[in-house]
């Protein structure tokens, strides 16, 4: 009797087994039908990361001035003759716009708002990185995937889908690409270019470019059928599993104390990994200590040598935090810190650095960016931290220094000349940004 009753007990556990799994698909193809939606918004009004470009690169003559309003940005250019295809436009430099981009294999459509003022069609290059044709230092090595278009009212975005572009001609033939590589990816795009199209006649124009945006799903429909089927492989597989060790009872217990000592190992390991980690981090703010960043400092110096990747430093300190603790307390200090530092590592990229250098001092460390770009990023910054309520006792503003960093500089003048900056800034009446500048003097003291 007592045997039946477990195959009962054993045949109800299955089926409730599978009743799961068929709840758990329903529920994954309703959530991918209606939700699971990817959506990559680039507004290039507050991007900082733009360069205006023309056909001056390939020996032409045309001109360029790019602006920037509360919604777009504005190119003012003069096609010139000198290159057989003037055109004009500018970069948006995607991670850090040679190797490390965007994959934006995943979405299935492209919306570009983007209206010439003038005659003419407009292209736009999703650039790839492949490392099997790319070439170091060699932007044109980067695979031109393209669409020309004519654009439409100006509250309406061209749209299109991946197959709609496709590798140009002439790069293939230029780099002598073998037809199997020359197909279109986007799975690594760490540039983007918008250009006057093949027929924009000379003379002068504009065009006002507001931004992009990637649509797809978070997961193809295809992988999410694979991941239900391999699921439903794997449950089965499970099923069988869990019969056999119903005759094996021993064995099930010794795997299960198999199973609690990797565990244990596991934990062990996480512990000392995060031990390791913490060592590097600031224990209020999360951000990167001194420890941590000169391990960052020594790779971006080598970048710099090698090459020649400019690298800026933004050193930034809260005015007169001594007031606040004094009149507010420590604990509102310290709420000003957190706040400081969740609203910049909002506004940076992945691979600046965010260091709390001692008490109300912060540093940003800026790879690939030079001084006029980490001066933007600043300046960006200020304003935030003015506009935004870190804390409700009253407004905190921060003063900052800039310097780029020159190769073979030693670590200690490049701190000073960004705290001279931050002094400047601060003698000037806080609240400011300073950039500082580097004499050849400097190196030889």
């Amino acid at each position: 009797m007592s045997w039946l009753m477990e195959k009962i007990y054993a045949l109800f556990r299955m089926n409730i087994l599978i009743f799961v799994l068929l709840a758990a698909t329903v529920i994954a193809l309703t959530a991918y039908q209606k939700g699971l939606n990817d959506i990559q918004f680039l507004n290039l009004s507050d991007y900082p990361y733009i360069i205006a470009q023309t056909d001056s690169t390939d020996g032409g003559n045309s001109a360029i001035k790019l602006m920037r309003t509360d919604s777009s940005v504005v190119v003012d250019y003069e096609l010139r003759e000198g290159y057989p295809y003037p055109y004009a436009g500018i970069k948006i430099l995607l991670g850090d716009g040679k190797t490390k981009g965007w994959d934006l294999s995943h979405y299935d459509s492209v919306f570009v708002w983007v209206k010439p003022r003038g005659e003419g069609t407009v292209r736009l290059y999703l650039r790839t990185y492949d490392a099997s044709f790319y070439r170091e230092g060699d932007e044109a090595s980067l695979k031109f995937n393209e669409v020309e278009f004519f654009p439409l009212e100006e509250t309406y975005p061209a749209v299109f889908v991946p197959q709609e572009f496709r590798v140009a001609g002439w790069w293939v033939a230029q780099n002598e690409i073998n037809v199997h590589k020359a197909r279109v990816d986007l799975s690594n795009v760490p540039l983007i270019e918008i250009q006057t199209g093949t027929n924009a006649p000379l003379g002068y124009g504009t065009m006002e470019i507001k931004g992009l945006c990637f649509k797809g799903k978070k997961i193809a429909k295809l992988d999410l059928v694979t991941i239900i089927v391999a699921i439903w492989f794997v449950t089965f597989l499970i099923i069988l599993i869990i019969r056999f060790f119903d005759y094996s009872r021993e064995r099930a217990a010794n795997k299960k104390k198999r199973e609690e000592l990797e565990k244990n190992l596991r934990a062990l390991e996480i512990e000392k990994s995060e031990y390791e980690k913490s060592s590097k981090e600031d224990p209020l703010t999360g951000c990167l200590n001194r420890a941590g960043f000169s391990s960052v400092l020594m790779r971006e110096h080598e970048n710099l040598v090698k090459n020649g990747s400019p690298v800026s430093f933004v050193i930034l300190d809260i005015d007169h935090f001594k007031d606040v603790n004094d009149t507010w307390g420590h604990n509102v200090g310290d709420e000003v810190l957190v706040n400081l530092t969740k609203l910049i590592q909002g506004k940076i990229r992945n691979t600046d650095a965010l260091v709390r250098w001692g008490g109300e001092e912060f540093v940003i460390l800026c790879g690939d960016t030079p001084i006029q770009n980490a001066q933007f990023l600043a300046e960006k910054l200020r304003h935030a931290i003015e506009t935004t309520q870190l804390i409700k006792q009253q407004v905190v503003t921060c003063s900052f220094g800039i310097a780029e960093m020159v190769a073979g500089e030693d670590p200690k003048r490049l701190f000073d000349r960004a705290d001279k900056a931050l002094y400047a800034s601060k003698q000037g009446g806080r609240n400011r940004v300073t950039s500082a500048t580097f004499k050849k003097s400097e190196s030889k003291n």
